[in-house]
């Protein structure tokens, strides 16, 4: 088709210059665009940029590992493993390989065709410095999941579980918040799922109105800010809902109707709808890619204390709940007793998760964000001792308490990035802090590649593409999230001849 196109415009522009239009169209229909031939460049590409990517991990001293597995449009469970490790000059972070699992997803099949994939490709295992899954008992069983069977090997290897995956279960709603989230699904399902007319209609209506928006959205449990984005559209076409429902004669309209008008309901709906567009707000910062451990706890850090903000906040002037303010403020209702045990649930939770299971100290994730204001002697110099065994820690101490005397450091490390700060600190003069830094660096703190390359994965193979072989959808991926340049030159200068188009 594009062949064609191309060939439709040529002939369009040159329609002055006949002899040059018929040479530029002779060109044209001998561009190789069949099927093999773009599989073929597929593969060869996609096999560059990993030849690359396996050279550099050969080289490098430290690699992490982020694992997670979703099923593609043919139910088939992809295994998704990035790398993220130190290349000289920067930190990448790559897809190492998209491993098929035909069968059962345990543990012990994880780790086969993991291990297997590491010994075909020349890949030391010890070189694993942490790996972070999505807490799934196949990757963090005690006995059999693929963290303990990979720590078997290497024991000083840490295994993390993703930051954002525990976090959004430190806000799994019960009781009351959750029947008032499932009535408010219920609603919007009824609105947009019910009728095909229905819906079209309600869209009309909110034109007409000049509503706000112009739709509701579905909740789906798997997207991580979908309830609060659900929640905040329901409140601001309140009315809008409560008109439409009105003008509808069906007894579960009535139901919604009778919903949406009540004081004390609508009040959950708006507590719910602040809360959680604070954790959607905190879910926002965690995401994205080249964030370090220190980001990633500092975050988490910061929303406990908010939290206990929030505690006091909402028995009082409820200045962090907007939308509850300002219902309670024109019913004159004060908070009900469950958002308050929701809240501090909440701040419950978070402790629970982030304190009581923490692999890293403050002490230690402040010396990678603020090496000058850690005390040389503390205790987290042992802890520095057990995840990298090879450095000395009398010497890192003495490094640490020069590096504190050090302007010309200090002010490097206030115009840099952090990353950017600990590659050019001095390797020599600085050797035990640089290693414990850069291991700490070339850490995973959350599975969110993973999550991003499967969205990645479901465009490719889809349903008018569902017949794509597993190798090849492991390349096209391969050549989507790469940020490896193929050597073009090199790839076609291979090519012994030419393929014309078939």
């Amino acid at each position: 088709m594009v062949k064609e196109c191309a060939i439709g415009m040529v002939e369009e522009v040159l329609c002055h210059d006949m002899k040059t239009q018929q040479t530029v169209v002779e060109l044209l229909k001998q561009v190789p665009l069949s099927a093999n031939t773009t599989a073929r460049r597929v593969e060869v590409l996609a096999e560059d940029c990993t030849s690359k990517l396996k050279a550099d991990l050969v080289k490098a001293d430290a690699m992490s590992l982020a694992i997670d597995s979703s099923c593609d449009r043919t139910d088939m469970e992809q295994l998704s493993v990035f790398v993220r490790f130190f290349d000289g000059n920067a930190f990448r972070e790559e897809l190492l390989c998209l491993l098929p699992l035909p069968g059962r997803s345990t543990g012990e099949i994880i780790f086969n065709e993991l291990t297997r994939f590491f010994e075909k490709a020349g890949l030391d295992v010890d070189k694993i410095v942490s790996v972070v899954t999505d807490g799934a008992p196949s990757m963090v069983g005690l006995r059999q999941g693929l963290a303990s069977r990979l720590s078997a090997i290497n024991p000083k290897m840490l295994t993390f579980h993703c930051i954002i995956h525990q976090s959004v279960l430190c806000t799994k709603l019960d009781n009351k918040m959750k029947d008032v989230m499932d009535f408010v699904t219920r609603l919007v399902n009824f609105i947009r799922a019910n009728s095909s007319l229905q819906h079209r209609v309600f869209r009309a209506f909110l034109e007409e109105m000049s509503a706000e928006h112009r739709d509701l959205l579905l909740q789906n449990d798997v997207r991580w800010l979908s309830k609060g984005r659900v929640l905040e559209r329901v409140c601001d076409l309140h009315a809008e809902l409560v008109s439409f429902l009105s003008s509808l004669q069906s007894q579960k309209a009535q139901q919604f109707q009778t919903f949406l008008t009540d004081r004390k309901e609508m009040a959950y709906v708006c507590f719910l709808s602040d809360i959680m567009s604070h954790l959607n707000h905190l879910n926002l910062k965690l995401q994205g890619k080249n964030h370090t451990v220190a980001d990633m706890y500092e975050a988490i850090e910061a929303f406990q204390g908010k939290l206990n903000i929030f505690e006091r906040d909402i028995r009082g002037r409820k200045l962090h709940f907007p939308r509850l303010q300002q219902h309670c403020e024109k019913n004159g209702m004060r908070e009900d007793p469950a958002m308050v045990h929701f809240v501090t649930k909440l701040a419950e939770n978070f402790k629970e998760r982030f304190e009581s299971n923490r692999k890293l100290s403050r002490d230690i994730l402040l010396f990678l964000r603020q090496p000058f204001s850690v005390t040389p002697d503390g205790q987290w110099t042992s802890e520095a001792k057990k995840l990298l065994p090879s450095i000395d820690e009398a010497s890192l101490q003495m490094e640490v308490s020069e590096m504190a005397t050090s302007d010309t450091l200090k002010a490097h490390h206030q115009e840099s990035e952090l990353a950017e700060f600990w590659i050019n600190v001095d390797r020599d003069r600085f050797r035990n802090t640089r290693s414990v830094a850069m291991l700490l660096l070339t850490s995973f703190p959350s599975t969110y590649i993973c999550e991003a390359s499967f969205s990645a994965m479901n465009c490719l193979k889809n349903d008018a593409r569902n017949r794509l072989s597993d190798a090849h959808l492991g390349d096209c991926l391969k050549i989507a999230t790469t940020e490896y340049k193929p050597d073009f030159m090199k790839v076609a200068s291979s090519s012994s001849h030419c393929h014309l188009s078939h």
